[in-house]
């Protein structure tokens, strides 16, 4: 009997599922879901409640010591990693098809700078927008701080248009990769925080739309 077949060698042994453990509104965590569902990749969540302190027990901290979410745990592999930008990487490693990086070099250094730059400024200016737009009461929002974040959102979303490829995708060749899963959350939440694509960021809202029209993006939602 060879590995990954039953005794009479016809079907494979199914691998322990993949487990996510997320803030189902946690934009990082949506980040992972889409590529899962670009990889049709089965998955189970599980939800930790950030609100309530959730990730903060022992039994989470053993599997993240910064506390923090998403969490994928690859039991097949005995692998559990963290961070949005370095689990997609490892699931691009482990699985490799659909590929969502760049054949070549140049391109795929492209798509890392693309993340990096989300990683290191988009989220940082749109994430407190976010949070103080539509998870906070409207009588503790705070007007002068609003509008404070939409300004850095929108100068960092002009330096995205900037450095948009042709493409109907972030970084050339016409295909989805893993920086447009990473900007995909808060971009399509930015309407909602008052800042229209459609009127300020053409470029952008068109993106959206192309992203929109995947199946992994519903299938990503929550």
């Amino acid at each position: 009997m060879t590995g990954g077949e039953d005794s009479e060698g016809s079907s494979k042994l199914a691998e322990p599922t993949l487990k996510l453990y997320q803030f189902p509104e946690s934009g990082n965590a949506r980040i992972v879901r889409l590529v899962l569902a670009e990889k049709n990749l089965a998955f189970e969540r599980i939800n930790i409640n950030v609100l309530k302190g959730e990730n903060r027990t022992p039994e989470f901290l053993k599997l993240n010591p910064r506390g923090k979410v998403p969490v994928l745990v690859d039991p097949a592999r005995g692998v559990v990693v963290y961070e949005s930008t370095v689990i997609n990487e490892y699931l691009e490693d482990v699985f490799p098809q659909p590929p969502l990086m760049p054949a070549t070099a140049a391109r795929r250094a492209r798509m890392r700078l693309f993340v990096h730059f989300y990683d290191t400024e988009l989220s940082p200016a749109a994430g407190p927008l976010i949070i103080e737009s539509l998870l906070r009461s409207p009588t503790a929002r705070r007007p002068d701080f609003v509008a404070q974040q939409q300004t850095k959102t929108r100068q960092v979303l002009a330096h995205v248009v900037e450095l948009m490829d042709s493409a109907p995708y972030l970084v050339g060749d016409g295909d989805y990769t893993l920086a447009d899963a990473s900007y995909t959350p808060v971009i399509a939440t930015l309407g909602e925080c008052g800042i229209d694509l459609d009127a300020e960021f053409p470029r952008l809202a068109a993106w959206l739309e192309a992203v929109k029209r995947r199946p992994s993006y519903k299938a990503s939602a929550k």
